[in-house]
């Protein structure tokens, strides 16, 4: 509301103010980034401190540009511009869609399941469109017409939640293990030991518990590669045979084919010996994992990076994992935030979401959490459950309709058991995608197309 009034106010330098504002509401919600918990040399930890303003300022710019916009196409294509402009915020190698305004809402379920029929995107703008209407009431007092809007946009979307959500249908128990490992270890042999046998304890003693029969590990649980490992590969495989169970964990994984390290997940399966399927992260987190733009522009890389900056390389196959019952597809880390890259797995037949993380870094500050909430809006664009294991928390099982109905707290070792419920049949975002990016771009060619109609009418002559 503070933006509309700015934008309706015509200032001079408008797009400064715009951009001040935007790269103050980033530095407000992302903060915490100063204080992650990473041990790096003390040349990256400049740089990445560097990065961070440079983030902020980067995050501005779409607040600026949002403003420019929408002061010359009117205050009403505010709901229309933003989805567009957080659609192209989720492009690109430096794309970092971590604040959509949609996501905002994700704690109340019945608001998001929208999101069912447009993606986050449609979130945004409905948020978006509230908050226009609230502005007008509170600069434009007196018009009946815009708390009747205000009241029927709220509605809209509780009566489409109750509609929509149904009753969970249980389809299999998962069991999730929070090894709560430091993320400050350094994985030195006798660590790396001790790490190793607590996640076979852990198995032993979740799938004792109950009938589990698909266990799911944290990002880079193994330490290693696990299809390369003479020692921690063999005794997963060997935990997977005697207790006829599936592994699904995070591992750092080499592919010999193309000589190439990656961030990658593999499925354990019984009397399966090498590992058949395995998954290699496609989004890799901007300077954290990979340097934007370096293996087309190699000298970025000998320009901005160190030796102990993160060159991970990227994935190129959505995979699909076959469990027991029926497909799955896993998301590492960052890219569970990704709408359209999870999209691609579920249109390729997954039908359950995996995400496997390491949030440690974040300690007890609020990225632990915002990281956590923005996964499960996923399960509602799609209509598909997920299952979250994280290193050191969050952990949890979500519905198709966004409900968490298991959880683990932070910084604590855990077996986390659930009922993952099955998915739902289909959801027109899983079906036709970003459909609403491109509503929201003709309605914008319309409200051009009318402006300057109205311009030329007015012309003399």
């Amino acid at each position: 509301m503070p933006l509309l009034h700015l934008i309706e106010q015509r200032p001079k330098r408008l797009f400064l103010w715009a951009w001040l504002f935007g790269t103050l509401a980033a530095a407000f919600h992302l903060w915490w980034i100063w204080f992650l918990l990473v041990p790096v040399e003390t040349v990256t930890r400049i740089l990445l401190n560097i990065g961070v303003a440079v983030l902020f300022a980067y995050l501005g710019l779409y607040i600026g540009i949002f403003a420019i916009l929408v002061r010359r196409t009117g205050i009403w294509s505010a709901p229309l511009l933003l989805p567009l402009l957080e659609f192209l915020r989720s492009k690109f190698q430096i794309a970092f869609p971590w604040d959509l305004l949609g996501y905002t809402m994700t704690p109340w379920v019945p608001f998001i399941q929208i999101a069912a029929l447009g993606g986050v995107y449609l979130l945004s703008a409905w948020v978006m469109l509230i908050n226009l209407f609230c502005y007008r009431l509170l600069f434009r007092p007196g018009r009946l017409w815009s708390v009747l809007a205000l009241l029927l946009a709220f509605l809209l979307p509780l009566l489409y939640a109750r509609l929509h959500i149904r009753p969970n249908r249980p389809w299999f128990l998962a069991g999730i293990i929070q090894p709560n490992v430091s993320p400050l270890d350094k994985g030195d042999w006798a660590a790396r030991e001790r790490i190793q046998t607590d996640l076979i304890r852990l198995t032993r003693a979740a799938r004792c518990s109950t009938a589990v029969d698909l266990v799911i590990y944290p990002e880079t649980a193994t330490l290693v590669d696990v299809t390369r490992s003479t020692s921690i590969g063999p005794a997963l495989h060997r935990l997977a045979d005697s207790l006829d169970l599936e592994i699904f964990t995070g591992t750092p994984i080499y592919d010999e084919t193309h000589h190439t390290w990656h961030n990658g997940a593999v499925l354990i399966r019984p009397e399966e010996e090498p590992i058949a399927q395995r998954y290699y992260k496609m989004r890799l987190v901007p300077f954290s994992e990979k340097i934007p733009y370096s293996d087309e522009l190699p000298f970025l890389r000998r320009l901005i990076g160190t030796s102990d900056m993160g060159n991970w390389d990227r994935g190129w196959h959505h995979t699909v994992f076959n469990f027991r019952h029926g497909r799955l597809s896993g998301l590492i880390c960052f890219e569970a935030i990704f709408p359209d890259l999870t999209r691609e797995f579920v249109r390729r037949g997954s039908e359950l979401l995996v995400v496997v993380t390491n949030d440690g870094w974040f300690g007890r500050l609020p990225g632990a959490y915002q990281h956590a909430e923005l996964a499960i809006m996923r399960t509602v664009e799609l209509g598909v459950p997920m299952v979250r294991s994280a290193n050191n928390g969050i952990s949890y099982v979500v519905d198709p309709f966004g409900r968490v109905l298991k959880r683990t707290g932070l910084f604590t070792q855990a077996i986390l058991t659930g009922s993952v419920p099955r998915p739902l049949s289909s959801t027109p975002y899983r079906r036709y995608g970003d459909w609403f990016i491109l509503f929201c771009l003709a309605g914008l060619v319309v409200i051009i197309v009318k402006r300057a109609a109205a311009r030329r009418k007015k012309a003399p002559g």
